[in-house]
């Protein structure tokens, strides 16, 4: 993991002694960035941004484009990175980019294998930090953050997304309409009939609340990922009834 932090170093084209503090600084006289030069968060852009999105991305936390928009792709993949780094649902800090994490991004922690029996290629749900985690020949090609079931929401109780070890049995292109609670899922990968799915949601309101795919657990049951990944999620997977990727959901219920 150090040759791999060094190797990001060195792209940047800086000397591994100020290497991790590049993300807090403006490569542009005069950039529009208004916050802290010590700190990055949603609305921050310029090069800095495209630094931390390419290490994201590098570390298999972010699908987006390398844009330098801080926006809630860049969010989520942050909450994710986060959720691994400090073990936790709700990590220290979690809508700002500053020196403790730019210290991770250069010595970053991987996310804990809870199934390594479980097949080669696999997805696991850890709903203990809600965190999804892609595993393809053994290897992480993808980690994302989610939104699993909130046990009581604004619009009732008892919503659970069930521990089990499922399989990704079809993928929809597109919105699908969910008939039991209105709205839509999109690019859902179903693992329970078609009443249970890994699927994109619109951006979040808010870092805490119940729409989109928040810091917080808030769906009726599903896997809510960000739209992002829900554009993508599909080919890291294999769909089929009888073969398709197996996927391991685990952890508490909140």
């Amino acid at each position: 993991m150090a040759h791999r932090a060094r190797r990001w170093v060195a792209a940047l084209g800086v000397t591994a002694a100020v290497g991790v503090a590049v993300l807090g600084q403006s490569a542009v006289a005069g950039a529009a960035e208004q916050h802290s030069a010590k700190y990055l968060r949603l609305g921050s852009h310029g090069a800095a941004v495209k630094t931390l999105q390419r290490r994201l991305a590098a570390l298999h936390y972010y699908p987006g484009a390398i844009d330098g928009k801080f926006g809630w792709t860049t969010m989520e993949a942050v909450w994710a990175f986060k959720e691994v780094q400090y073990g936790k649902r709700t990590p220290p800090r979690p809508d700002i980019v500053g020196p403790a994490m730019r210290r991770q991004l250069a010595r970053p922690k991987v996310p804990t294998p809870h199934y390594r029996r479980g097949g080669k290629w696999r997805v696991e749900v850890n709903k203990n930090l809600e965190v999804l985690v892609v595993y393809k020949h053994g290897k992480i090609t993808l980690i994302s953050h989610v939104s699993t079931a909130a046990y009581s929401r604004p619009d009732g109780t008892g919503f659970v997304t069930p521990n089990g070890r499922y399989r990704a049995l079809e993928y929809i292109a597109g919105p699908v309409p969910d008939s039991t609670y209105g709205g839509f899922m999109y690019n859902p990968v179903f693992f329970i009939g078609r009443s249970y799915a890994i699927h994109g949601m619109a951006n979040p309101t808010s870092t805490f609340s119940y729409n989109g795919v928040p810091l917080n657990p808030a769906s009726h049951g599903c896997v809510r990922v960000p739209m992002a990944v829900s554009k993508v999620f599909h080919r890291y997977v294999h769909t089929s009834p009888s073969r398709g990727t197996p996927i391991f959901v685990f952890g508490r219920n909140n």
